[in-house]
């Protein structure tokens, strides 16, 4: 089944039919998961921040989340990043491909393997440690690449995303750091995010969205307002590349 999580300015899924919304109980606390079918095929969809933007991204039950779709046959997640663009091709609007990630946050759960609880994936509560070769799975980012095509949707195709904890927008001297060491992108909600997905066995692939120029690439100060007329401008090229991409994903099982 395929997953979906979405996270600021977008709260559903356009045209999901027969929409189910629940709790899921989980060990780490209850999720919202709505599911339905989409494209064609069974979706679970998760909303990070709740369905009015209520949970700030430090306190977003990551692991909650996550289990609850692997719980519910998720296989397969596609994932949105919005972002501040670092590197001069991600100017805001665009979508891109995360191809990586380095992670600047603090304090967050950011493992199910923390010898406290057995999340059920047959590591019960020992020290696993999960490779992060390929973060963002190479088969679901060519399923992306190839809906993307079908679709008529731009997309750039790898970046690397900085994760910050946030609600606060990062410092000019943050973002010269996060460029010199390869970051392309920063956000607050990609991480740890990526890597519990991983952890639970689940291919996981995440669409950045440009929301803004990140802090000191441009003069002009950073804007809430500003930030989400951008999502929702991006928003309708977002569903139909995913829509393109759960269409794929029905006929082929990537």
């Amino acid at each position: 089944m395929l997953g979906v999580i979405t996270g600021s300015g977008l709260y559903e899924l356009p045209g999901l039919g027969d929409p189910a919304h629940g709790d899921v109980s989980t060990p780490y606390g209850d999720a919202t998961v709505t599911r339905g079918t989409w494209h064609g095929q069974p979706v679970a969809f998760v909303a990070r921040h709740g369905s009015g933007h209520t949970v700030a991204p430090h306190a977003i039950n990551y692991r909650a989340n996550v289990w609850a779709l692997q719980s519910v046959g998720v296989t397969d997640v596609l994932a949105t990043a919005v972002s501040g663009g670092i590197s001069s091709e991600m100017a805001p609007g665009r979508l891109v491909l995360i191809s990586d990630v380095i992670d600047f946050t603090a304090g967050r759960a950011c493992t199910f393997f923390d010898g406290a609880t057995d999340p059920g994936f047959g590591a019960g509560r020992g020290v696993t440690h999960t490779d992060m070769t390929h973060p963002y799975h190479p088969d679901l980012r060519d399923l992306l690449r190839r809906a993307a095509a079908a679709a008529s949707v731009d997309v750039i195709d790898g970046a690397v995303y900085c994760t910050t904890n946030g609600p606060r927008f990062e410092t000019p001297a943050e973002i010269t750091m996060m460029g010199r060491l390869g970051g392309d992108l920063v956000g607050m909600t990609g991480y740890p995010e990526v890597a519990l997905a991983n952890e639970a066995g689940l291919r996981y692939a995440s669409v950045g969205i440009v929301s803004n120029w990140a802090a000191g690439i441009a003069d002009a100060p950073l804007s809430a307002d500003d930030i989400f007329a951008v999502i929702s401008d991006a928003g309708d090229r977002l569903y139909r590349l995913f829509g393109s991409a759960a269409e794929l994903h029905a006929g082929s099982s990537a």
